[in-house]
């Protein structure tokens, strides 16, 4: 495996995902599926970004996503780079229910598109998503947010009192642009905020079309741009990177439940290329 940097990887055993059935009455053919136990076995949740090409990429990074079986799917940006429709270009390749982040292209080619395939709007662009295992999800609208200081600040006050009534287990911030990042575009100062004081166990962005996991100011970022489109080279580690990988396609997975997050990026084989762990 070529990658560019060294990882310090926690190799544990796969995590098995399973589902229990019941049979009800007398027709041997009708069950239901029981509600899932996350305090037990832990949800799954698939992370892919800057994927929006149509390039033959983006269907394995899809197929092998699907072949993980998540629970949703959360969009770090960039869904779409082209004039084909959204559902050419994202429901295509993904069947599941997807939890979106914006991306500078989505905004290039026509923002009120993305509003209306995902039932999104200029000011919900911004918000909190709460997934059944005890994990929140905290979406950032960072492209307007890069043009505009007051957008930013109504951006970190919401987070900042999102976050503090927020009782998850484990509380994720999700935006585009990367608040550090060692390849082409390079780190984001103006969110570079301090998420771990308000409360945040991980930092998920894209735009770098790369794979990198960095440790600054007590907290955890990864930058997970490899889903489809053309990767970008990697430079210069910036300080805390933990390795940066500009070979390989692919996506975050994220396991949790009541006491764990456990993080595994994979390849477009299946094949797990970093992994780290969050214990409650």
């Amino acid at each position: 495996m070529a990658t560019s940097g060294k990882f310090s990887r926690l190799m544990a055993a796969a995590l098995v995902l399973t589902s229990a059935l019941a049979l009800t009455g007398c027709n041997v053919n009708a069950v239901v599926e029981k509600e899932a136990d996350y305090s037990i076995s832990p949800e799954v949740i698939a992370v892919v970004g800057d994927f929006g090409s149509g390039r033959s990429r983006e269907a394995q990074v899809a197929k092998m996503v699907a072949a993980h079986n998540p629970s949703f799917v959360v969009s770090v940006g960039d869904n779409n780079y082209t004039k084909k429709s959204y559902d050419k270009m994202v429901g295509r390749y993904y069947k599941q229910k997807m939890v979106v982040a914006t991306g500078n292209h989505d905004y290039l080619v026509g923002i009120g598109r993305f509003d209306d395939y995902f039932g999104i709007n200029q000011w919900t662009r911004t918000y909190a998503y709460h997934a059944k295992s005890g994990v929140d999800f905290f979406i950032l609208d960072s492209t307007p947010g890069l043009k505009s200081k007051s957008v930013r600040a109504a951006q970190l006050d919401w987070l900042t009192e999102e976050m503090a009534k927020s009782r998850a287990n484990f509380k994720v911030v999700v935006l585009h642009h990367p608040p550090y990042s060692s390849a082409k575009h390079g780190s984001t100062k103006v969110y570079q905020w301090p998420y771990a004081d308000l409360g945040a166990d991980l930092v998920i962005s894209g735009h770098d079309h790369t794979y990198e996991r960095i440790i600054r100011r007590g907290g955890i970022y990864v930058v997970d741009g490899t889903g489809g489109a053309k990767l970008y080279k990697c430079k210069k580690l910036v300080y805390g990177s933990q390795g940066c990988d500009d070979k390989h396609y692919g996506a975050l997975f994220l396991y949790v439940n009541s006491y764990m997050l456990k993080a595994v990026f994979r390849g477009t084989r299946g094949q797990i290329l970093d992994s780290f762990q969050i214990d409650k």
